[in-house]
């Protein structure tokens, strides 16, 4: 029936190409991500691609164009991983592998080898540690650490909150949460190396798989000016070019870190114009239209409603649809592309 129903909506929302978006798989309790999204176990992703195998006609970066408009009877999917976690050479691949499937891995540069941890996976480690504290040593660890984000000390509830509201520019006070706590962020990347090595990311470019690029330090670029999210997207991509020396000009993909809400479409258009080394964008708005150069994902990390026998990629992409087809009637809700 989610086949069969997915099938009908595609003939009312055409779309030549979804992109589906994964962060990682993992049996295991990730504590730089627990509080920031949930997801799939091996079980469950094996689902999703059991369903994508047998619903779409699943390609490559180097095949989507080619692919465009011909897909056999069935439309074309792409698979994509965002940030460059370390489960995307260790679990994700094998997987891939064994299924013969084609993905994109889009890796924050300033991530690889573990010589920086994303601000926002700092913050999943305060959460962490917050939900352990007891006695006045938490009480106080509490209280400094609320009145270091200007916020009255009302319990865990208000200091998560405000944690997860946390923005780039707040790193520093995001960095003395973590000392207050006792979290050791140097000794997480060494010892427990969440991200891709250089030598991981080669062999995934090896097996065939398409390295893309995420930015230099996973920021949004829509809160950037116009000249600073261009060098973001051109210097993501040249160092994606020179650490995988087989991509050919053309061909390093970029994701937008969070989404390209915000980024002029026109400006893309131009980078691609004048630096043959960027190739398409990738967003997150699920089914929106896009110029030709932008591909659209829904984000399909959290498996509620998946179970170990049956995907939740038809519910998610009925859904998508659904807000596809009542998009033209709030187009408050619909994203701007300036």
């Amino acid at each position: 029936m989610g086949s069969l129903a997915v099938r009908a909506l595609a003939t009312i929302v055409r779309r030549d190409v979804i992109g589906f978006c994964y962060h990682t798989v993992s049996d295991r309790q990730l504590p730089h991500i627990a509080s920031l999204y949930r997801c799939k176990s091996v079980a469950q992703f094996r689902r999703d691609l059991d369903f994508l195998r047998r619903s779409y006609h699943v390609v490559g970066y180097q095949e989507l164009e080619r692919a465009r408009g011909r897909s056999n009877g069935k439309p074309l999917a792409v698979i994509t991983f965002d940030d460059g976690l370390v489960e995307c050479h260790d679990v994700i691949r094998p997987l891939l592998l064994e299924y013969g499937v084609p993905a994109i891995f889009f890796i924050t540069t300033g991530f690889i080898d573990n010589r920086r941890l994303f601000y926002r996976q700092k913050v999943a480690l305060c959460i962490d540690a917050v939900s352990r504290l007891s006695g006045p040593e938490g009480a106080a660890a509490r209280n400094e650490i609320a009145h270091r984000f200007g916020i009255p000390t009302d319990g865990d509830q208000q200091l998560v909150a405000r944690l997860q509201a946390a923005t780039w520019s707040e790193e520093p006070a995001i960095d003395s949460a973590c000392r207050t706590l006792g979290i050791d962020v140097d000794a997480y990347l060494r010892t427990v190396r969440p991200y891709l090595t250089t030598a991981q990311v080669r062999t995934l470019a090896a097996d065939g798989f398409t390295i893309g690029a995420h930015g230099t330090s996973h920021q949004r670029l829509g809160a950037m000016t116009e000249a600073e999210a261009r060098a973001e997207i051109v210097a993501a991509c040249d160092l994606v070019s020179k650490l995988v020396p087989a991509a050919a000009p053309g061909t390093v993909p970029f994701a937008f870190p969070f989404n390209g809400r915000g980024v002029e479409r026109e400006m893309m258009r131009t980078i691609r114009d004048t630096n043959p080394q960027v190739g398409l964008f990738f967003d997150s708005t699920e089914l929106a239209l896009e110029p030709e150069f932008v591909i659209n994902r829904l984000v399909v990390d959290d498996p509620a409603g998946a179970g170990e026998r049956e995907s939740n990629l038809p519910s998610r992409i009925r859904r998508a649809y659904a807000r596809e087809i009542v998009r033209p009637f709030f187009p408050q809700h619909a994203r701007s592309n300036s």
